[in-house]
């Protein structure tokens, strides 16, 4: 018998589509990213969470399938970053030799926002107690 765990911490948000036909130029690659996008960014709003490590999965007409990612030093924190690091790791993969049937995004190494505060908070009292080491 296996309990299911309602309270457990997201790891990361994920959003993808496939098409119903495939896009074989980076316009319509793009166009298409745009829903998956904001569909993802509006979780990490809706949840006050943010990202550090954006990948970019992308699957061809032939199923052979292909991620990209990028982890930056401070986490993703408005759409139209999101945007520009997803496009960033979309555009190097054109011109495709096989159209593109499905794209997904997904954020990981989630940050808590206000947990986030919390910590640093923490983190610069116990610095400033500390006595100075001469």
């Amino acid at each position: 018998m296996h309990l299911v765990r309602v309270n457990r911490i997201r790891k990361s948000v994920v959003a993808e589509n496939t098409f119903p036909s495939n896009h074989s130029t980076l316009d319509a690659a793009s166009a298409a990213l745009q829903p998956i996008i904001g569909k993802v960014w509006r979780y990490c709003e809706d949840a006050d969470i943010r990202s550090h490590t954006v990948t970019l999965k992308v699957k061809y007409a032939d199923f052979s399938q292909v991620t990209q990612s990028r982890t930056g030093a401070e986490p993703v924190s408005s759409r139209a970053e999101l945007e520009q690091v997803s496009l960033t790791l979309l555009k190097p993969l054109f011109p495709v030799p096989r159209g593109i049937r499905l794209l997904g995004v997904t954020l990981s190494a989630l940050n808590d926002k206000l947990a986030e505060a919390d910590t640093q908070f923490r983190l610069m009292l116990q610095r400033s107690a500390a006595p100075p080491q001469n």
